[in-house]
């Protein structure tokens, strides 16, 4: 018996044999594709449910347990040693020793400009000019847009949530 774990919903799977990747099935409308890549053979199945134990793909149940941090997000399911303060941060494993910081960012990186920044190291928010935390990776590109267009509206020496520049 085979396994498929999903890559896209309901389009593609990658096919395993006792834990080896032996090909790739995608969904063709009425039925579906299986590609053997050991055989090079393409194999039409009107139902993969008879060939095929599906593993599903857990993202929707990954998002429900990411932990937050004040309202910021970290992106894991479990956090160690978190702290929040002007930066919410945290460690990703028990004996890290690298902090990470909580939420979305913009940072000002010399030669580059402003780029945005996903839960990015605290180490390089305190060796650049930031802005943030923010909640939503949308208010983080509505400010990006700003600061890279040089606009008036764009935060000032303080942002909306009360933070400084490191500069």
């Amino acid at each position: 018996m085979y396994t498929a774990q999903e890559v896209i919903k309901d389009k593609f799977w990658i096919v395993y044999s006792n834990g080896s990747k032996i090909g790739t099935l995608r969904n063709i409308g009425q039925s579906y594709e299986f590609f053997n890549q050991s055989t090079d053979e393409k194999v039409h199945l009107d139902n993969m449910d008879e060939l095929f134990k599906t593993a599903k793909n857990s993202y929707d149940q990954k998002e429900q347990n990411i932990v937050n941090i004040g309202g910021y997000t970290t992106g894991c399911t479990e956090i160690f040693d978190s702290v929040e303060g002007d930066i919410p941060m945290f460690k990703k494993s028990k004996n890290a020793k690298t902090f990470y910081a909580a939420g979305h960012y913009i940072v000002k990186f010399l030669g580059m400009g402003w780029q945005w920044a996903s839960i990015p190291k605290v180490e390089t928010l305190t060796k650049y000019q930031y802005k943030g935390p923010f909640l939503t990776e949308w208010e983080m590109q509505l400010e990006l847009k700003k600061h890279r267009r040089g606009s008036e509206d764009a935060c000032s020496d303080t942002d909306i949530n009360g933070l400084h520049d490191t500069s």
